[in-house]
């Protein structure tokens, strides 16, 4: 089989990837156990602003440059079912009148910019192998060293492909749930100033939770 028909099939598998939608990741035992949390009602919500070194930790690729990452998790009250979507979430930074809501992974995997490598730097340059089983699937990555001198690294349809399929993965899954569910949030921003105050709404059924926090995340 050639290269270019195996990377077709690599990339047509993680697009099957991603099209299953977002997965999540575990909640906390509660939303008091975040940084910043509030409630109403009928929904605790609790949120993390993620720091640089958090989002490479995440992810194969850093992302931290396109968007800033918040992980949210949502508490329904036992019994209400609530249906959650990424249209419920707005982004507002302070003194402006800029409102930015959650962008898809497809939009932030289109941004990832070209990494310049200095001299003696090297390029670690991550991969994945997707394992489809009877009644499963999920994906692996590894990474590999390159050393290169002072060139940059393009971002290739294939690593897009791989951003895209991590990102939609650990996703704050939309739908109806009556437990408690977690996942990340992406916005198209990064605030210029060094400290901006944040602040994040939720909305649902015409009732919202407001949460503050600062873009200035430890570490």
């Amino acid at each position: 089989m050639s290269r270019r028909l195996l990377v077709g099939v690599f990339l047509m598998v993680l697009t099957s990837v991603a099209a299953a939608g977002p997965k999540g990741i575990v909640p906390r035992t509660s939303a008091d156990r975040y940084p910043i949390h509030a409630g109403n009602d009928g929904t605790e919500v609790g949120a993390a602003l993620l720091s640089p070194a958090e989002v490479r930790k995440a992810f194969s690729f850093d992302v931290s440059g396109s968007c800033l990452v918040i992980e949210v998790a949502l508490y329904p009250q036992k019994d209400k079912e609530h249906n959650v979507s990424l249209a419920d979430f707005s982004l507002h930074l302070a003194g402006t009148d800029t409102v930015v809501k959650p962008s898809r992974p497809t939009a932030i995997a289109a941004k990832l910019p070209q990494q310049s490598v200095s001299p003696g730097e090297v390029v670690v340059t991550p991969s994945a192998e997707v394992v489809v089983g009877p009644h499963s699937l999920h994906s692996e990555a590894e990474v590999a060293v390159d050393g290169l001198s002072g060139v940059p690294h393009p971002v290739s349809e294939r690593d897009r492909a791989v951003a895209e399929a991590q990102l939609t993965d650990k996703g704050l899954p939309e739908g109806k749930v009556s437990l408690a569910v977690g996942g990340y949030l992406y916005f198209s921003i990064v605030p210029k100033k060094k400290q901006s105050v944040l602040r994040l709404d939720c909305e649902q059924n015409g009732t919202k939770v407001v949460l503050h926090f600062s873009e200035k995340p430890p570490g």
